[in-house]
């Protein structure tokens, strides 16, 4: 009898406690055999999802790259960043795409150009090498960082020399990524505060935003799947044309790429002053919207696309951010909500065409504006 109170007592302590720690609602839901496995093992076959009879730390059935191949949508309603057969994609057109916001790392894999190096999916990019272009360690703020890049790493999913996760992890992925599924905040544009690796954007500590996330009520695979102006990412970003060396705009996912390509934000590369050297970056298009920016996303080309029906509509496929972090679902009614982000243009883990951007450059000519060119959404009079 004794033990069976001390049971009840215990079980009723963790069931309380779910209700009152927030952190502890888990947001993957579903069978544990989606990403753990007991043994490795069914059947004599291996469980993991590369077929790899080695198992990986905490059971689970792979890594960061393991886990996310593959196509979408998918069973396990995990999101899929590397497929082995080429994705469909086409710029603009939601419906004939099976990538994500971030792209899909593919096309990396036959042309160093069109995406990240990531360890584990592609080899060492034969003309950059391993140092991402730009790299400064002053503009990466994060102490965990690396003062100078070290050759023989090359980019990794998560940890220092890495995107996801906790920096101070160094180099395993593992490690800087670990707890975190489990945690994982809900990003709403509120309670994505950037403190810790599961309260952060995408689990890129320190980043702020609003997710796209799996409708529970319908069909939406969430992660944009199939964005238009009313389902898609919200980007925290701040205004600020000078670029200000100090705190760079910290929290925002352009301050993300700037860790690792500081030259090409930083006040040094001219882009808070005319002429302009580099594109900008962190300015909202509010600041000149009497100009041609303020009939963003350009409703002659982009009419029906991703829901755009008029002007100042969010358009998915040319993201702006906002100073809220949030989903908005048409822009430039107000200060800081339509602001130029490295996100704007790229993808963050790779398109089709060169560069990572969303769309083909080469279909981009002055004078004769047609809607394979996302240059169009913003710069409406060329």
């Amino acid at each position: 009898m004794k033990r069976l109170i001390i049971f009840i007592l215990t079980f009723l302590l963790c069931f309380i406690g779910l209700f009152i720690n927030k952190n502890l609602q888990a947001k993957i839901t579903g069978p544990c055999s989606n990403c753990h496995t007991m043994h490795n093992s069914q059947n004599g076959e291996p469980m993991a999802y590369n077929n790899s009879t080695t198992p990986y730390r905490a059971l689970t059935r792979g890594d960061c790259v393991a886990c996310h191949t593959g196509t979408n949508p998918n069973d396990e309603n995990i999101p899929k960043v590397y497929s082995t057969s080429q994705p469909s994609y086409t710029f603009g057109d939601a419906s004939n795409r099976a990538t994500l916001a971030g792209g899909n790392f593919y096309w990396v894999t036959t042309d160093d150009t069109t995406g990240h190096n990531v360890k584990g999916i592609a080899n060492v990019d034969s003309d950059l090498g391993t140092v991402p272009p730009g790299y400064n360690s002053s503009y990466a703020e994060d102490a965990d960082r690396p003062a100078t890049w070290n050759s023989t790493y090359q980019l990794s999913c998560a940890g220092a020399y890495g995107c996801h996760g906790d920096p101070s992890k160094g180099t395993d992925d593992f490690a800087a990524i670990s707890g975190a599924h489990h945690k994982n905040v809900d990003c709403n544009g509120t309670n994505c505060d950037g403190s810790y690796v599961y309260s952060s954007y995408r689990f890129l500590l320190g980043v702020k935003g609003f997710e796209d996330t799996p409708s529970t009520t319908g069909s939406s695979f969430g992660w944009e799947l199939n964005p238009d102006t009313t389902h898609h990412n919200g980007y925290y970003a701040v205004d600020d044309p000078n670029d200000s060396d100090t705190d760079y705009n910290h929290g925002s996912i352009n301050w993300l790429c700037a860790e690792c390509h500081g030259n090409f934000h930083g006040s040094n590369a001219g882009s808070g002053c005319s002429p302009w050297l580099r594109h900008p970056t962190d300015y909202d298009m509010n600041n000149v919207a009497t100009k041609e920016y303020g009939n963003y996303p350009n409703i002659a080309l982009f009419n029906g696309t991703m829901g755009v029906s008029a002007v100042h509509d969010y358009f998915a496929d040319v993201p702006v951010g906002n100073t809220a972090g949030t989903l908005k679902s048409t822009v430039l009614s107000s200060a800081g909500d339509a602001i130029v982000l490295c996100l704007s243009c790229h993808r963050a883990h790779g398109s089709p065409y060169a560069d990572l951007l969303r769309w083909d450059y080469s279909a981009c000519t002055a004078g004769s504006q047609n809607a394979n060119c996302g240059c169009f959404a913003c710069h409406t009079n060329k």
